[in-house]
Parts: C-alpha cells; structure tokens; sequence
C-alpha cells in the first residue's frame, strides 16, 4: 500500500486527491517528503525529496506532518481486517500485510478471484495497494512491491523466471548491502544466479545469501501471525429511553461485568475505563475513571463511577450505554488473606478515589531514589503510576522522617555539635548525640555546588530528636537543622 499515510489522512475527511499533497516528515535536521498523492507522483515529487526542492518544483504543494503511530495502528486496524482471508497475516513493514493463504484461496474461488477480492475492498477503503503472490514471502513480496501491474501472481517452480528481471532492491533494503551489490555490477536478481554463495557471502556477507535462499524456499520464511491485544467493551440499546438513576446503575452493573469476565479469560486488568452515554437527540456524554493498579472486580469499577453518574444530564432519555476499558495490562493477582496485602487494596482503593474526584496528578507519594545525598533520596511521583524497580541501599544510619531547612540556629552553648542552641525561637539543649556522619557530594554527576557536611542526631532535652549538619571546612562553625526525627 505505496500511499498508505496519504490514504489514511483523506479517510479523516481531508481532500487529498484535490491538489497536490504530500505528508513531511523532519529526518536529519531536515523536513523532507515522506509520502505524496498521485497528483505530486505526476508532477515529478517523490518520498525522500526535501521540502525546500519540492517547493521548487511544485509551489502549489499542500503539506501536513505525517503522523507515524496514527499509521501503525490504522496498518495494525487493517491486519486484523485481513483475517477474514486467512488466520496466518501480520504487518510487512510500514506499509504492506503479508498472508498466508495455502489453503484458503478456493474459499473465495481460487488466486485470481481472491486477489481481485481483496484489492477492490481496498479499494472500497480508499487504499491504493498493489498486490502479489507466490510460493514463498520473499517473492510474494517482491512480487507486490515490484510487479508493475498491481495484481501480480508467480505461478509455483517459475519464481527464478518471474523474479530474474526485478532490481535487485527487491529482496535488499539495506542501503549498504545495495551499495555493495551495484558497485559489483548486481542490478538484477537474475545477475546473482551464476554467483556462487561463498563468493556472495565473502563479499556481502552471510546475511544476503540467507534472504536469496529465502527468497526461492531454500531456507525457511514463515508468515508469523501477528495476534492484537484482545479489546475490551460491552454495549447496551435501551428499547425505551432511560433517564432514572437506578437504571443507569444496573446497565453499569451488566456492562461491568460482561467486561471484567473477559478480563478474566485473558489474565488481563483495567487501568482505566471509558463510560459513554448516547441520548435520544444523538448528543453524549464520556465519563472516564482511573484505577491505582490494573484490576478485574466489578464492584471497584462500579464504586468509581458511582460519583459521575449521578451528574449525567439524561435529556430526553438515554438509547446507548457503552463502557470500553481503555488502558489494560497483564494482571498480577494480589493475596487478600493477610492484613497487609489487605490494607494496600484498601490503599489502592483510595487512590483511585481521590484521582478520579482531584485528578491524578495532584495524588503523589514518596518513591526513592538511589542517592546518599539526604535531600536527593526521594521524589515524589503519581501515586497510580507504576512503581520504578530501584537499586535502593538505605544508609546504615536512620534518617530523619521530616526534612526541613536548611534552617539556621542561634548558638548559646558552643561544641560539637552545639550544647545549646536556639531554632524558630524556642531553645534547646543537648541530652546527647551520635555522630558525625560526613556525606560528600556526588561528583560523578559533576554536582560540585554541593558541599561536604557533617550530620549529628541529637536528642534534645526539651523532646525533639533533631538532625543538625555543619560544614567542616567553615571557621567559625555555622550549624543547621537539617531533619526531625519522629
């Protein structure tokens, strides 16, 4: 499908075919064409052209971004449709599906029938495609992106035939490869055949030779199937229009469970889910909730929503409820017999509550970091996301629960650390204190602005467990209070 970005732009309701058009896309530090139209193919652009020359030759070109993930999923989209052909299909690159139809050509009447078949539903689409096929991948693919004619088929034992004329940038796509094959005078595959392997892969290296025996059946080449990620959604029609709460609450209650049963059936959970309500007058409404870890209980699905629900404007009534999970991974089961694993659902539970009433980057928690700097060792991150696995080593000292400061103190009884001392206005003396512990800066990271300092725990005699820093290399002797104990 040699225009497949273009094809998949104009399905979105933009004109392509009426002017020159063309998708760019920035490569090396330039902005260069990366598919164009018909229109541009006549007028002499082509994909890899710079944008500042296609200009030049065509002024009135009409330029988007090309949108490369939009792509790939609208390829994947069209993977899965091929499935009708045949179980055994999976992308071919960017641009092009590959099947394996042994055995299932004479369901829709043989090569020819299936072919024309499968290029007019293409078509349908508004897809360009060319297609090929052939006793192998290889040449099938060749046969495809080389053929001329759009619908090219090898008929089997004629594929060295068929293929001798072909360049020799159908079986290569290697820039080097190609590089070396032309500077040896190979422009045609029909060039390699009176080539032994060992001069070939002397001078191109084993890996060509392996795709030319590919490319004939010499070594195997299967279509590997290319399985999508199960999708997870339930609908529900209404034959009269529903508007009462209570109904709202058992279409909930079934949509949720039908999802969370497939859920089931494939190890997966939900991390977010989608709940769209279509009135009678044809306007909606989307209500979407996140959960802190991925989850298969309805009634933690139905519990988040029960907030939103009751804001839905019903209008006239409602026709169509549909919930769809949007965000799935693999699910990790969770031991409910302890207290422990217990308390972090109860914890999970409530995150997820909090996210979907305050947002979810506004709940954060502490996660380490690995760093023996005090002020380094932590960060804070979004409590639904995933945990980072942290090559943590705690301090062989504790450390302060509540950071503050640096806070200057006022001395009243010098020595090391301080008899006696005044912080935030209340005074304090020293009952004793462990210590020092010198934590240098971490100059592998070139942070050189961060000083070697001198930490003391010191118990207070008026209560509080402080933490108090100095630097060692400052005469007179200024000290902090870095931390508070609990």
């Amino acid at each position: 499908m040699p225009r497949l970005p273009v094809n998949r732009a104009g399905r979105t309701g933009i004109p392509v075919d009426d002017w020159l058009f063309a998708l760019t896309q920035e490569e090396k530090g330039a902005v260069r064409l990366s598919c164009v139209n018909h229109h541009a193919s006549k007028a002499g652009l082509a994909a890899g052209m710079s944008l500042t020359d296609a200009r030049a030759i065509a002024p009135a070109l009409v330029t988007l971004p090309a949108e490369p993930r939009k792509d790939a999923a609208f390829l994947s989209a069209l993977q899965r449709w091929a499935e009708k052909f045949s179980p055994w299909t999976a992308c071919d690159g960017a641009d092009g599906l590959i099947l394996n139809i042994t055995g299932c050509a004479h369901l829709f009447g043989g090569e020819e029938a299936m072919l024309a078949l499968i290029r007019q539903e293409l078509a349908d689409f508004s897809i360009d495609a060319m297609a090929g096929i052939a006793d192998t991948k290889g040449a099938a693919r060749a046969a495809a992106r080389f053929g001329g004619t759009g619908r090219t088929i090898i008929a089997p034992g004629e594929a060295r035939a068929a293929l001798a004329p072909y360049p020799v940038e159908a079986m290569v796509a290697d820039d080097k490869t190609l590089f070396d094959l032309k500077r040896l005078g190979l422009t045609s595959i029909g060039d390699l055949y009176g080539l032994k392997s060992a001069e070939l892969a002397r001078r191109v290296g084993f890996g060509f030779v392996r795709g030319f025996e590919k490319l004939f059946g010499s070594a195997a080449d299967p279509v590997i199937a290319q399985t999508a990620r199960p999708t997870y959604s339930a609908r529900m029609s209404f034959p009269d229009p529903i508007g009462l709460i209570d109904d709202v609450e058992e279409a909930l209650r079934r949509l949720t469970a039908q999802i969370c049963k497939r859920l089931v059936e494939h190890d997966d959970g939900a991390r977010a889910f989608e709940l769209t309500f279509q009135r009678t007058d044809k306007t909606g409404t989307i209500l979407s909730i996140g959960l802190a870890r991925p989850s298969q209980t309805p009634d933690l699905v139905i519990r988040q929503f029960a907030q939103k629900i009751t804001r839905v404007d019903a209008g006239l009534g409602i026709d169509v409820m549909r919930l769809r999970a949007t965000v799935t991974e693999p699910f990790r089961p969770v031991q409910q017999s302890f207290a422990g694993p217990q308390k972090q659902s109860e914890l999970e539970e409530l995150i997820a509550t909090l996210g979907n009433r305050l947002g979810f980057d506004r709940v954060l928690r502490w996660e380490p970091v690995s760093s023996h700097l005090p002020r380094r060792s932590f960060r804070l991150v979004s409590a639904a996301g995933k945990a980072r696995s942290v090559s943590f080593e705690p301090p062989a000292s504790l450390r302060p629960l509540t950071m503050v400061g640096p806070d200057l103190v006022e001395i009243t009884a010098p020595g090391r650390p301080p008899k006696g001392f005044v912080w935030r206005g209340e005074g304090f003396q020293t009952a004793s204190a462990k210590g020092p512990e010198r934590i240098g800066h971490e100059w592998w990271l070139g942070t050189q602005g961060d000083a070697i300092r001198d930490y003391w725990s010191v118990q207070t005699c008026q209560g509080p467990r402080l933490w108090l820093s100095t630097r060692p290399d400052l005469k007179p002797s200024i000290w902090e209070v870095a931390g508070v104990f609990p």
